[in-house]
C-alpha cells in the first residue's frame, strides 16, 4: 500500500532567508556604531549625573583635604576640572563585531578603578568614581539594536 499523502519541501527562500541573516550577523559594523554612540552617551550621562552607569550610585565626594588644596573645586563637576580633561578625551570605536569605549589618558583608569591605601594620598589614593560601563537597563538596548540589525 502506498502512502496517500504527499508532502514537498521547498527550503530555498528559508536557505535564502539564512543565509541572509548570516551574512549580516558576520558583519555587524552598522549596529557595532550604535552601541557605541549608545555607550558614549552612556558615558556623557554618567559625567553629567556623577554617578556610576552601572549601579546608579552617586560617586563619592571630593575630599576635604583636596578641595583645601583646590578650593575652586567646590562648585564644579567632578572629573572636570581642566577644559581638556578627562570627559572630553572619551573617545569610541568600532569594528565588524566588536564596540569600545576609552581613555588616553593615564589618569582615566585610577579615577574609574579608584587608587588603594598603599598609595600616597592625594591624586593616588582616591575612591572610584566609575564612568565607563553600562547597567541592566542598558543590556535590552544593545540586544534590541543587534536583533533589529540582523533582522533587516
Amino acid at each position: 500500500m502506498t502512502n496517500p499523502f504527499v508532502v514537498e519541501h521547498n527550503f530555498d527562500q528559508l536557505s535564502a532567508t539564512l543565509t541572509g541573516l548570516q551574512h549580516r550577523a558576520e558583519d555587524l559594523t552598522p549596529a557595532m556604531r550604535k552601541i557605541g554612540g549608545l555607550l558614549s552617551d552612556i558615558t556623557e550621562e554618567a559625567f553629567e549625573s556623577e554617578s556610576d552607569p552601572v549601579t546608579g550610585e552617586y560617586w563619592p565626594w571630593l575630599s576635604e583635604n583636596y578641595l583645601k588644596r583646590r578650593p575652586n573645586r567646590r562648585n564644579g563637576q567632578m572629573l572636570q576640572a581642566s577644559a581638556g580633561g578627562l570627559a572630553s578625551s572619551i573617545a569610541v570605536e568600532t569594528g565588524d563585531i566588536w564596540a569600545q569605549i576609552g581613555s588616553n589618558k593615564p589618569y582615566a583608569a585610577i579615577h574609574q578603578y579608584g587608587g588603594t591605601d598603599d598609595m600616597a594620598p592625594g591624586p593616588a589614593a582616591i575612591p572610584a568614581r566609575p564612568y565607563l560601563g553600562f547597567g541592566e537597563s542598558h543590556h535590552d538596548e544593545i540586544v534590541g539594536i543587534i536583533r533589529t540589525y540582523i533582522q533587516g
